[in-house]
């Protein structure tokens, strides 16, 4: 059976919906495992089926009015799309390969997406410093540079205030943002939006932190207006379904909800933390975020391991461009702990 799940680990985000083995604990992909929202499970029961007749008018602007009230932003400066994901592969089909460049270890799409990396020195275990260092050598060397921050799958957090510093000195690059996980550092100035630079653009999505990953709503923020023109134009036609509308828009007014789950998230996290380092070396800690990364020289074995003890995690394999060798696991919620501190006993 393992083999089956070392095969399904280099999906798209890990994905093992269609085996066998619905008994395990998957906490393979990085979502709010307390989600979805109450208030939009209640959406959901509550939509109005004849809306389903006619094309998603208002669906974007609904959107867009909401998600900019969230991010505490100007809604004219947001682009919305499906997700963080449509932006990059956008953005890499309209800057020419060699004016662009990915800081690795990176998101799935935006290694597969970009053909430069600025990885890590042989050898080197990641860190903020390093990561601030090689987005300064990018700016230094590109016309655009892509960074995930909090990173994936890492989970490293570069302060806003030190990037913004390096986007000053560089002003004519362009440093992309992938925040798809800010949403657990709390307050806005978390974002790099709230540095007001017009040499950035920031792409994000409430959908991790909402436990609705399903629902594909994201945007894309930037004061370049050139640039934000040029993007909405490369977006398919009717960017957002009105189910993902009506779904995300609900979730994001329960405040309380997103609140309350995100602080028991990241305090389940703090315990697989600890759980994991009785279990493995180099764990990468002191993160703001609800997963942890594990570097292994043997992630597969690893991996293997767990699966038989009955949970799954993300595999990264040795070799992988723009990767680093080991496993990336997501804080279970509550009534999962006690099964997995078993598991990593095992």
């Amino acid at each position: 059976m393992s083999g089956l799940y070392l095969e399904a680990a280099h999906r798209q985000g890990g994905d093992l919906r269609g085996l066998a083995g619905d008994g395990l604990l998957d906490l393979s992909t990085c979502v709010n495992l307390f989600g979805p929202a109450p208030s939009a499970r209640r959406a959901l029961d509550e939509l109005d089926l004849s809306q389903l007749r006619a094309h998603p008018f208002g669906a974007e602007s609904a959107f867009q009015d909401a998600y900019a009230g969230h991010l505490r932003v100007d809604p004219e400066l947001l682009v919305v799309g499906r997700g963080i994901t449509e932006f990059i592969r956008v953005l890499a089909r309209l800057i020419p390969r060699d004016r662009i460049a990915v800081v690795t270890p990176d998101y799935t799409d935006s290694i597969r997406h970009v053909a430069h990396h600025l990885p890590p020195a042989a050898g080197e275990v990641d860190t903020v410093e390093a990561r601030l260092r090689r987005v300064a050598d990018g700016l230094a060397r590109y016309d655009y540079v892509v960074l995930s921050n909090p990173n994936n799958p890492l989970g490293l957090h570069i302060p806003v205030a030190d990037l913004a510093e390096v986007c000053r000195r560089r002003p004519g690059s362009t440093l992309v943002v992938d925040e798809a996980y800010v949403d657990f550092l709390d307050g806005a100035r978390s974002s790099m939006a709230s540095a007001g630079l017009a040499n950035v653009v920031v792409l994000s999505s409430p959908n991790k932190v909402l436990g609705v990953a399903g629902a594909r709503a994201g945007a894309m923020w930037t004061p370049n207006d050139r640039l934000r023109r040029t993007v909405a134009d490369e977006r398919l036609n009717w960017p957002l379904s009105f189910i993902d509308a009506a779904v995300v828009i609900a979730a994001l007014r329960d405040t309380s909800w997103i609140r309350r789950t995100r602080a028991r998230l990241l305090a389940n996290a703090e315990v697989l933390q600890r759980l994991l380092d009785r279990r493995f070396g180099g764990v990468v800690g002191g993160v703001p975020v609800h997963y942890r990364f594990v570097v292994s020289d043997e992630p597969e074995r690893h991996y293997e391991d767990l699966v038989r003890a009955g949970v799954v995690v993300r595999l990264f394999g040795a070799g992988e461009a723009g990767r680093v060798p080991g496993l990336r696991i997501a804080a279970p919620a509550d009534e999962d702990l006690t099964r997995l501190a078993e598991a990593l006993a095992a």
